[in-house]
Formats: structure tokens, sequence, C-alpha cells
């Protein structure tokens, strides 16, 4: 029998999408053949500190990751090592790996960050590259591109929470003239509709744009398309990329928002998309 492909699951992360992050993991490791791949689970602190657990367990027993006295600090080695190191000289926290599956949502996991550490460290890693992923997360720079593309989408304008802060009535009165209300109002580089709301009038725009001025120093405005529908596709592969069939997701509460997603668990998914 072939020898299994050793795979670090790396999550947990500094950003908003934390706790998101974690559940993600916990479905993986349910999921992962274990007759095909070893499993090493490397969860990172809010702090950035890389931690790792015999038992993996230790690591998901909680909505996040902390530090205590059974886990240990660890690092990437050199490049070529493909190995875990602890932080306290002790020797080495486990195998050569094969391969790291990063399950990090947000700033410093999707963004590129991860991956150009794990390209310089020599490591093989799942997901797209530095660059995919860079654009990918800034949702104004993926629109950029789009639009390059000749692909459609809805209206809207990118405000830096500089000029939010520095000249917020401005700023209100140009994109009520725009787009007038409803609008959407995003962080820029963040995912999991954290940060999102949906602004009815003046006071809920002005809640709405400090809202996401919390998450990121850009934010994004869309304006409301009305009656649409919400779908996804996900697509696997580089050269040669495979796509799946399409989901739409049917929302219980106005829009697809974080407690959507996570916590009331009445939205409904309908594959294949109606």
């Amino acid at each position: 029998m072939p020898d299994k492909i050793r795979v670090a699951v790396l999550f947990g992360g500094r950003s908003a999408e934390h706790e998101v992050s974690v559940t993600s993991a916990r479905s993986v490791l349910e999921s992962i053949d274990r007759d095909k791949y070893e499993v090493t689970m490397i969860g990172i602190d809010r702090g950035g500190r890389w931690l790792a657990a015999a038992d993996a367990t230790k690591l998901l027993a909680s909505g996040r990751v902390e530090a205590d006295s059974e886990l240990k600090s660890v690092s990437l080695d050199y490049v070529g090592g493909r190995e875990l190191v602890t932080l306290d000289g002790s020797g080495d926290a486990g195998s050569k790996l094969d391969v790291i599956f990063p399950i990090l949502h947000g700033p410093y996991g999707e963004d590129g960050t991860v991956q150009g550490l794990l390209e310089l460290a020599g490591i093989a890693y799942v997901g797209a590259g530095v660059l995919g992923s860079a654009v990918g997360m800034d949702k104004d720079m993926a629109r950029r591109v789009l639009r390059a593309e000749g692909l459609p989408q809805v209206e809207y304008a990118s405000v830096l929470r500089s000029r939010w802060r520095a000249e917020p009535d401005m700023v209100r009165h140009e994109l009520e003239r725009d787009f007038g209300y409803p609008m959407f109002i995003k962080p820029a580089n963040l995912g999991s509709s954290v940060g999102i709301t949906k602004a009815h009038d003046a006071t809920e725009f002005t809640a709405g744009m400090n809202e996401a001025a919390r998450y990121d120093r850009k934010l994004i405005v869309e304006v409301d398309v009305g009656d649409c529908r919400e779908v996804e596709v996900a697509v696997l592969g580089y050269e040669d990329p495979e796509m799946s069939v399409v989901g739409e997701i049917e929302p219980a509460n106005e829009f697809y928002d974080y407690r959507a997603k996570y916590i009331d668990g009445d939205s409904e998914l309908h594959i294949p998309a109606r």
C-alpha cells in the first residue's frame, strides 16, 4: 500500500472570520479520507501564533484557537525542509509535510499573504495562488478585473475609510444622488458577510459605513438590484478547471447576511439551482 499523503490543515487566523474557519476545519477533519491522508491540524490564534497538537480535538474543542499547555508553538522549517519545528527548540513537531490545506477565511488567509509564505517555504498548498487570492479577496480590484473582461456587474462605488471619516456628509450625498436607497455597504476585504449592512435611509447608511469601517480601510457601496437570485459555483483546477453544478441559496432573512449563513439555519439551498 502506498504511503499516505501528509497534509496539514491550517485554520483559525487573525481575521474577523476566525470562528468560521474553525467550523470549516471541523468539516474537513470529519470528511477527509483517512485511508489516503495523514492529517496534522495547525491552528493559528488571533495573535498569529501557529499551534499544533498530536490530538487534533485539542485545537477544535472550542470555537476559537487558544494557546494552552498542551499545544506546541510551531513554525515552518527552511525552504525544502517541509517540516514543522517547535519554537522552543525542542525539535520537530511532526513528520515532513507533503501539502498544506489552508482553511483560513478573510485577511491573512485568503488574500495571498499565507500563500506567499508557503511559496517562500517551498511547500505545496491547496487553492489559488498569490495573485488570484489577492485580487479575489479585494472586492474593488476583483470588480475592476471583471469589468476589463466585459462581464456585467452591479453598479458600485469604492470609498476609502479616511475620506468617509473626513467628509461623511459629502460621501452620503454623492451616493444618495447616484444610487438612491436601499444600498448595500461592505468592507472591501472580508468574507462571510461580516460587516455587511443594507441601508434604507440616511441613518442606516451612516451606521453601515461606520460598521464596515471597523474592518477595512476601503469600503464598497452597491446599488440594490431588487428582485435577484443568489447562486454559487465551485471551481476546481488550474489549466483544465472543472465547475460544479450551480447551487442557489434562498435566504430566510432580507439578504444572506452572517446570521443567515451561520446562526439561524433557516435559509434553503437548492442543488441544482431552480
